[in-house]
């Protein structure tokens, strides 16, 4: 896209669509169009409604520059600023780990089974930008929550997504460190977590966005990823009264061995992602 040209939002579209896949950019047209409508700032879907519609100059230029930085890798979220997250709309940068769709599973799962009266204290462990406990006590409004980092740059974006999603109050964000500490300051009647689950030989296959871009604690554990999730249910055991919940996310092939940490204190169900791979697991403490 040259500065003096004039192309249709069809052509735009394209053309960076083509530009991302030589790239090696997954969901390259998805990304392509999220560039577009932040520049001409509509809804994606509204950009069907709108293709023929001519841009150039100015506009041609502001997404070339855009489109170019995804094109170096850099991802779609921190160039946006932001991420949907269950509904929220987070502020997101390099000082937290991106909030997956598949987490969001996880927490449409807690919704559906504690349904939207839950009342508890809710935990979530490693809570990053604070997507999950944030999510979960806005569907949940007579709930509390507090999320739990090491990071005191996760937690500073947390409060900022905090004060963002006005539920301060409702929710709030404390230093904590697993490998330290085995029992939260007080109890709580359901923990969360997604905690680091992938082995140094999955870091390595790793996208570059990941790679260059997530804080590597975040996702790579000790013990083939398995040190983190021992970890959290350590905790949980110490923290939760009998009855309690514990929802975890894990790897793919981690379904097996977490059944196994959790067989002595916990009744628990394992269940699948969007995806029919087995991700989740929710747990009672016995």
């Amino acid at each position: 896209m040259e500065n003096n040209e004039s192309l249709s939002i069809l052509e735009v579209v394209t053309k960076s669509s083509e530009y991302l896949e030589r790239k090696g950019v997954p969901n390259y047209k998805i990304d392509a169009e999220w560039l577009v409508a932040f520049v001409l700032g509509c809804k994606r879907m509204d950009l069907y409604l709108r293709y023929g519609e001519i841009l150039g100059g100015n506009i041609l230029s502001k997404i070339k520059t855009l489109v170019m930085r995804r094109g170096s890798r850099i991802p779609l979220q921190h160039i946006l600023g932001q991420v949907q997250f269950a509904g929220l709309t987070l502020k997101s940068d390099n000082r937290a780990l991106i909030p997956r769709c598949e987490t969001e599973f996880l927490v449409d799962i807690l919704h559906n089974r504690l349904t939207a009266n839950f009342n508890g204290k809710i935990a979530d462990l490693g809570s990053g930008s604070g997507a999950i406990i944030l999510a979960l006590c806005s569907m949940m409004p007579h709930a509390t929550g507090c999320g739990f980092d090491n990071s005191q740059k996760a937690i500073s974006l947390a409060k900022e997504n905090l004060s963002f999603c006005d539920q301060e109050g409702h929710v709030c964000f404390k230093e904590f460190d697993w490998r330290k500490q085995n029992q939260l300051p007080e109890p709580y009647d359901l923990i969360i977590s997604n905690p680091p689950y992938l082995s140094h030989d999955e870091w390595d296959q790793a996208e570059p966005e990941v790679k260059m871009y997530d804080p590597s604690n975040a996702l790579v554990a000790q013990k083939q990823g398995l040190s983190d999730i021992e970890n959290v249910i350590e905790v949980a055991i110490n923290s939760l009264p009998p009855k309690g919940y514990l929802a975890l996310e894990f790897g793919a092939s981690q379904a097996e061995i977490v059944g196994d940490l959790l067989t002595e204190g916990f009744t628990f169900e394992i269940m699948a992602d969007q995806f029919l791979i087995r991700r989740f697991v929710l747990a009672v403490k016995k």
